[in-house]
């Protein structure tokens, strides 16, 4: 019986097939898979993808230069920030050296309050 049901599956198998065969689209779809899946398929696929990986490679260098490059340029930018705090800070020290060499030369005139204070300590001893 197990022989007779077999034979009768390969009839139908074969029926299968040739209705597979006979219809257009069915023999599209496989020739459009195995153009996607045949080995050429996989090559081309693999070549692109060591075109990209290649690409991919060159871009990351250019990157890494780049990186490189800025952080020299932050460094640089370092050292001239602190170049020019200690220039600030000279200037400052120069502006009070000369501020205090011009009040020492030119003494502030007292002000009001002091000038009323001295006119009268002045009429007091003019007084005695």
């Amino acid at each position: 019986m197990i022989i007779m049901e077999n034979q009768g599956k390969g009839k139908n198998n074969n029926n299968n097939e040739e209705r597979i065969m006979n219809n257009p689209n069915q023999v599209r779809s496989i020739m459009d898979w195995w153009q996607q899946y045949s080995p050429m398929a996989w090559g081309e696929m693999y070549n692109e993808y060591i075109a990209y990986i290649t690409s991919m490679t060159e871009i990351y260098k250019e990157y890494i230069k780049r990186s490189e490059k800025m952080t020299e340029l932050y460094k640089e930018l370092a050292e001239n920030t602190e170049r020019m705090t200690d220039l600030y800070k000279e200037s400052v020290k120069n502006t009070e050296r000369m501020t205090n060499h011009w009040l020492n030369k030119f003494p502030n005139p007292p002000s009001s309050k002091e000038q009323r204070r001295e006119k009268q300590v002045n009429k007091l001893k003019d007084k005695k």
